[in-house]
């Protein structure tokens, strides 16, 4: 059994690797700018949220600094004190301050006080009044610190109430000692403090990374798995869309060849009836309703033993599913003129070797049946014609010597006397079988046919003026019909007159009783050919006999010799044309002959 090969086709089969690589290279690129500029972003803010940490607290420091001023309580001892308070915060890690020489004034670590500090932004001529910031890795801990440096000048130099009012103590430092009042100015800065306003000093504030580090690496996280959801999702609504093209794709490619088969099916010259398991009509092609005579619309979904009676011999019988039947039918078997099929009952299978339906296929074998048929005629006159004229030419001979010897015999008695009466009854006899002989010979011997162009039309009523007196006598009327053309038609005019004229009388004598014969000739129905039609009225041929009234030496006549239709037959062949009989008894005959033109 062949094993049907199947063809399965990926969706990513209708697009190229090329566009499928660059659109996936651009998802991916999408994906990945989204989620640097998210994390980006995500920096960002915290580092102005830690700057602006940064400069409350430098803001506070200097708040706090200034209470101090205001308050007479400012030295260096209370704003160190100020300084460790401040450090105690749990993200603050250090906070110094120290001038432009990098001597460190005050630091949250008191230890670290008085030291020497080397930090690259205390002699940077371009810091900002609001401070810098810088990232650095804490040797200690190793942990990342936020460090925010800025100047720090808590009294704001050359600005504000405070400043003015030490500046008029300055220029009347006699009236220090006077008692406060409401009236009365601050005290001028001692002189050894360290925050001076003509001192260049610089705070340095850090701040501990560790929970922003762990929200970043949260973010990042965060931005992997969204990125890569994101490209999941891009790649599956991709996948989706070329399946959805696929899926459009197949089923216009299915529905095309759906079309293709049926249009292909309906048009095959072979009958076609397809069931599925139940034996229920599926497929029921044209030419399986031109051979079973009934409509596809009547048969398809019915049960194929109900509508189609005459195909149950081909339904295998339970155990026996997977044979293929073989017949010769005719269908339908109640036409008139059925037709001879070649059936085949195939059965189809799935992958497991189940049997899911039959095929049944209808091969018209009509005009093949009747080419045989004309081939074994064929041969059988040529052998007979070959015998014949080996028989004529033995005959003959002896033929002509008994004539001779009764004719010698009859001269030697009287003409009214007993054996001149058998001598003339002897030489009838023997003319008689020479004349037979004469025709047999007519029939073996293959004579060169003499083709000219005739106009048709001339040839026909010169051919129905022969047998225009029977006719009459019988009260058989005579038409003809010439519907060609063309006028003038290449044939030989005596051998075909011979034809006709036979046809002729045979129509007149099939209608003793009067009738009508009709002559027609037209173009045939391939291009080139002429067809000559003689139709008669008469009893008709049986059945049984009309196959065989083209053979030689057939003949239902008491007095006929049988190869008057033979005749017509070689002749008919011999011009390369086709002669067809049909009859049905009691209803007439038609015959048919095609030349070509």
């Amino acid at each position: 059994m062949k094993k049907e090969t199947k063809i399965i086709t990926s969706p990513f089969a209708y697009a190229s690797p090329w566009i499928l690589a660059t659109a996936i290279g651009m998802l991916i690129a999408i994906v990945f700018f989204f989620a640097v500029n998210n994390l980006q972003r995500e920096k960002r803010i915290m580092t102005d949220s830690l700057f602006n940490k940064g400069q409350a607290i430098i803001r506070f420091v200097g708040a706090g600094t200034r209470a101090s001023m205001m308050m007479g309580t400012a030295n260096n001892q209370q704003f160190q004190h100020l300084i460790e308070q401040v450090a105690g915060e749990s993200t603050l890690l250090y906070i110094v301050v120290a001038d432009n020489t990098g001597t460190i004034v005050a630091h949250s670590t008191p230890s670290l006080t008085g030291g020497t500090l080397d930090h690259p932004l205390l002699s940077d001529p371009n810091l900002s009044p609001f401070g810098k910031h810088r990232i650095i890795n804490d040797p200690k801990t190793k942990h990342k610190v936020f460090e925010v440096v800025a100047p720090f000048k808590p009294f704001m130099r050359g600005r504000g109430h405070f400043f003015r009012q030490r500046m008029q103590a300055m220029e009347q430092p006699e009236k220090q000692d006077n008692p406060a009042g409401e009236n009365a100015p601050c005290r001028p800065f001692p002189a050894n403090n360290v925050w001076q306003p003509e001192n260049n000093l610089f705070i340095i504030v850090g701040l501990d990374m560790t929970e922003q580090d762990a929200i970043i690496q949260q973010d990042r996280r965060h931005m992997l798995y969204m990125s890569i959801a994101m490209l999941l999702v891009a790649i599956g609504g991709w996948i989706a869309l070329l399946t959805a093209q696929s899926y459009r794709s197949s089923q216009k490619t299915l529905i095309n060849m759906r079309a293709f088969t049926d249009l292909l099916i309906s048009r095959l010259p072979v009958g076609i009836i397809a069931t599925n398991a139940e034996g229920h009509i599926q497929t029921f092609n044209s030419t399986a309703a031109e051979f079973t005579g009934k409509p596809p619309e009547q048969i398809i979904g019915h049960l194929q033993t109900a509508v189609l009676p005459q195909i149950r011999q081909l339904i295998p019988p339970p155990g026996q599913e997977g044979e293929i039947i073989d017949q010769e039918i005719f269908l339908p078997p109640d036409s008139p003129t059925p037709k001879h099929l070649r059936v085949s009952s195939v059965p189809i299978t799935d992958e497991q070797a189940n049997t899911i339906g039959r095929v049944v296929l209808m091969y018209d074998l009509t005009e093949t049946k009747k080419l045989e048929a004309q081939v074994r005629r064929h041969d059988r006159l040529v052998a007979l014609g070959k015998m014949a004229a080996g028989v004529a030419h033995e005959v003959r001979n002896p033929l002509s010597s008994i004539k001779g010897f009764a004719t010698l015999l009859g001269s030697r008695f009287p003409e009214e006397s007993e054996e001149g009466e058998a001598s003339r009854l002897l030489v009838n006899e023997v003319e008689r079988l020479n004349r037979s002989i004469t025709e047999l010979l007519t029939y073996a011997r293959p004579l060169p046919l003499a083709i000219a162009e005739i106009e048709i039309e001339p040839f026909i009523e010169a051919s129905l003026k022969l047998i225009q007196s029977d006719a009459k006598e019988l009260g058989v009327a005579v038409r003809h019909e010439i519907s060609l053309t063309r006028k003038l038609v290449r044939l030989d005019k005596d051998r075909l007159n011979q034809v006709l004229l036979n046809l002729y009388l045979n129509s007149l004598q099939a209608m003793e009783h009067g009738g009508e014969l009709q002559v027609s000739v037209q173009e045939g129905n391939r291009p080139g050919t002429v067809e000559i039609q003689v139709r008669d009225t008469g009893c008709g041929i049986a059945e049984d006999t009309l196959e065989r009234v083209m053979d030689p030496y057939f003949t239902t006549k008491p007095e006929g010799t049988g190869l008057g239709l033979a005749m017509v037959y070689k002749i008919i062949d011999e011009h390369g044309g086709t002669i067809k009989i049909a009859s049905k008894e009691g209803q007439g005959t038609t015959v048919n002959i095609v030349l070509p033109g």
